[in-house]
């Protein structure tokens, strides 16, 4: 009963230091977004009233994290409009698309219906740079970094400038 108690205890406190490190990096995570949007060109921006970042999940750290950091941010003068999705099936007309890692799976098995579209997919994985994401945010040594996808961002029409090209590592 004693070791049942344990590995409870030790679950729970692992779950709890997951919770931590996402909320911790939430805050670095926004600033990078609204750092990188200066640094992509959408085909067709000029025709958006606004720009729209959509963030996969309910309640989202990093939604809350982009809502704070947004102040009178513009993107190419247009205003910024964050979006929470439940789900990525209710996906709708974005620019940029950040999915954390707990909707990864899903997205990856449905997300062939935002194919070609010109939305920059953000995804945070440690791992692997996802097949579908054009910037993953990676932990690396305790450092949040990106890895770019060129071939992907080209197929979504979307321009990179070299700056961003030079930071992703």
């Amino acid at each position: 009963m004693k070791g049942h108690f344990t590995f409870l205890l030790a679950v729970v406190a692992l779950f709890v230091g997951m919770e931590a490190a996402a909320q911790q990096l939430a805050k670095p995570q926004a600033t990078l977004i609204y750092s990188i949007v200066r640094l992509v060109d959408w085909p067709e921006l000029y025709k958006d009233q606004t720009f729209v970042i959509g963030v996969v999940g309910d309640k989202m750290d990093i939604t809350r994290e982009l809502r704070a950091g947004k102040g009178d941010r513009t993107v190419r003068g247009k205003e910024i409009e964050i979006v929470e999705y439940a789900s990525i099936k209710e996906v709708g007309k974005c620019h940029l698309l950040f999915v954390p890692n707990e909707h990864l799976n899903s997205f990856t098995k449905s997300g062939t219906n935002l194919s070609g579209q010109p939305i920059l997919v953000m995804t945070e994985s440690s791992y692997r740079h996802p097949d579908i994401s054009v910037i993953n945010f990676s932990v690396v040594d305790g450092k949040l970094g990106i890895t770019l996808n060129e071939e992907n961002a080209k197929s979504r029409k979307l321009v990179i400038s070299k700056q961003l090209i030079n930071f992703a590592r």
